[in-house]
């Protein structure tokens, strides 16, 4: 066995369940499964129940995380109830480390010029995909010849195009800061590459499985394959893959949503959107490559994509592994499952699935630790 340590991941918006689902996932689950997947920070999605929408929020969620061996970094939802604004400036002095308007932009163009402009005001990064939500209001899949086959309805790659197409001209006059979560196109990755090009305060992310798969996966009605944004064609995800190389896509996000098991088995087009993702995103990447499935890649880009690049989009100093990474046995060989992962929830593709590298032990302030336990059954 041959270890290796590697700096912390960082992840750009996991969703966890607490408060209001805690059957899918706590904050202690959510935050176990990332230390076990290499990660040391995680920026965490607000829309739980209820919605980390105020300072009180993100000071509760930043208490139930405390203690732990990966930081919980908190963003909240830029609206309240019936499109009120929240209070950006308590959020941001709570700890929020941006606000975000989740996986679709607001039917409003108005209310999002607001957003824009009281983040400015404000200094906090708005966290968006940048998704038309008319368009892909009661999709389930890629538009394209896969959902032909199904006959189920799609989502077109034009709801990128157009949210983007509505979010830059915006961010063009407010000088916001804009992530742009989870591009999942080619006109997407064209269109961020020339926003990037022009000097628009903009970085963005992929998320790991639209790297490892496109839509043909979906012929087999797999629920845990079922995420959001859709996997798209081929072609996307070539457009991906070179968006990463070239910078126009900074990092690679997990996409962490864990759904419970019973809501989860639904039919594939009554099952909610989400599969967990922490844990396996590195192992699946790299048995992918040594497969040769996906480019091959240097660990360097690894450690760019995973760890550099996201902590530089959530304003964070580089990762010294020194003092806060992970011991890795990169050759080990293994598949999940329930027995073997921490989250809560099992909705997770690569249940059964040989992947490679596995994490060993941590290092916090240049201490070696355990990795956290397992919950028992």
């Amino acid at each position: 066995m041959s270890e290796i340590l590697l700096p912390g991941f960082c992840d750009l918006g996991c969703a966890f369940g607490e408060p209001g689902s805690e059957q899918a996932e706590t904050i202690q689950s959510g935050l176990a499964a990332a230390t076990r997947g290499g990660y040391s920070v995680v920026a965490m999605e607000p829309f739980t129940e209820p919605p980390i929408d105020s300072d009180a929020q993100v000071h509760l969620v930043r208490h139930r995380a405390a203690g732990l061996q990966c930081d919980l970094l908190p963003l909240a939802a830029a609206t309240r109830d019936k499109g009120a604004l929240s209070e950006m400036a308590l959020l941001a002095q709570a700890g929020a480390v941006g606000v975000s308007l989740g996986d679709t932009l607001p039917r409003s163009t108005s209310l999002l010029r607001s957003v824009l402009e009281y983040a400015a005001q404000n200094d906090l990064t708005v966290f968006v995909h940048p998704c038309d939500a008319d368009l892909a209001s009661e999709g389930i899949v890629h538009e394209g010849p896969v959902a032909e086959r199904l006959g189920l309805r799609g989502i077109p790659s034009l709801a990128e195009e157009i949210g983007l197409g509505t979010l830059l001209p915006l961010v063009r006059r407010t000088k916001a800061r804009v992530h742009l979560s989870r591009i999942s196109s080619a006109v997407g990755v064209s269109l961020v590459r020339e926003a990037k090009l022009e000097g628009l305060p903009v970085t963005a992310d992929v998320s790991f499985r639209h790297l490892l798969a496109d839509e043909s996966i979906l012929e087999g009605f797999p629920e845990d394959w079922k995420i959001f944004p859709p996997l798209r064609g081929a072609t996307d995800r070539t457009a991906l893959w070179a968006g990463l190389r070239d910078g126009s896509i900074d990092a690679i996000c997990s996409l962490h949503r864990p759904v419970a098991a019973e809501v989860k088995s639904a039919e594939f087009d009554k099952s909610p959107f989400g599969a967990t993702g922490l844990e396996t995103c590195f192992p699946a990447l790299l048995a992918a490559s040594q497969a040769g499935t996906i480019p091959k890649v240097d660990l360097a880009d690894w450690v760019k994509w995973l760890s550099t690049a996201p902590r530089k989009v959530l304003g964070l100093e580089v990762c010294d592994a020194q003092q806060e990474g992970t011991w890795w046995d990169l050759g080990h060989k293994w598949r999940p499952s329930e027995a073997t992962l921490a989250s809560r929830s099992s909705n997770c593709p690569e249940m059964g699935v040989e992947l490679l590298g596995k994490a060993l032990r941590l290092r916090r302030r240049g201490t070696d630790l355990e990795l956290p336990a397992l919950e028992q059954a």
